[in-house]
């Protein structure tokens, strides 16, 4: 049913693997419901761990990249095997393996926005990681050849963009801020020092002593920019939570986010 439609956006033509399809974009006027909820939640997108999640009520959530990596490798080893990249083939295979990205990123998003339904989010509070792409003097940081190939296969703007859309529906606000020094603070105490980050998902604080997941403390001091809670500044949360985060998994029978002792595959 068209009649809604205010206007066409967009008309594209997508192979979709056997046939050809036609995608028609348009604007529509859609009814959003206000948010029943206040509180916030911190995302902080990294490498490892694509999503960290630390909410205002205390608990924590890990989305890790591993199924989308595993594709990655997959699809690229093939169609590096193909004789040629615009054959029938490599063309397929391009296609599934943007498909199956696409899929994971709508799937997560959507997830995201039902946790926060379920836990009484009004605000998503996302890091912006322009400061770990760049240096303070706005040049480009060199992270190595394999780190800066997992920067440039960071689909940032394309998960930002379904979640801004999956949050909205909702009535959920999102709000972007900078994620400067957000992996070099406490979330506890406040305290910034780069050494606290003893490895790479280990932060502790030698000011509190404060131990936590490191993307989780990060996504925490995402939040706080919003919603400050800092123990020192009257904040009466336990920080317990910030190192026993829930690990949630892409399952790929299902096709949907679970927790990790509930995926089969």
């Amino acid at each position: 049913d068209l009649s809604p439609v205010e206007s066409v956006q967009q008309v594209r033509a997508v192979w979709a693997g056997n046939e050809w399809e036609l995608h028609i974009v348009c604007r529509v006027e859609i009814d959003t419901p206000e948010s029943t909820g206040d509180k916030t939640v911190g995302v902080d997108r990294g490498i490892t761990n694509f999503a960290a999640l630390a909410y205002e009520d205390g608990h924590s959530e890990l989305y890790p990249l591993n199924c989308l990596k595993q594709d990655d490798y997959y699809f690229s080893k093939h169609i590096a095997e193909c004789d040629d990249p615009t054959s029938e083939q490599s063309t397929r295979l391009n296609h599934k393996k943007s498909t199956r990205r696409t899929h994971y990123f709508h799937a997560l998003s959507s997830h995201i926005v039902e946790q926060c339904v379920e836990n009484g989010v009004g605000t998503v509070v996302v890091g912006d990681p322009s400061g770990i792409r760049e240096d303070d003097d706005s040049e480009v940081t060199n992270w190595g050849k394999h780190g800066n190939l997992d920067l440039h296969s960071w689909a940032f703007d394309r998960f930002s963009d379904l979640l801004e859309y999956n949050s909205e529906m909702e009535g959920i606000n999102l709000q972007n801020v900078s994620e400067r020094d957000t992996s070099k603070s406490c979330s506890s105490c406040g305290q910034k020092r780069g050494a606290n980050r003893v490895e790479r998902g280990l932060y502790v604080c030698d000011g509190c002593g404060m131990v936590a997941n490191a993307d989780v403390n990060g996504a925490e001091n995402i939040r706080q920019k919003v919603t400050p809670s800092l123990a020192c500044d009257g904040g009466e949360r336990s920080n317990g939570w910030l190192a026993q985060p829930s690990t949630v998994l892409f399952d790929t029978e299902t096709g949907s986010f679970e927790p990790r002792e509930e995926v089969r595959s």
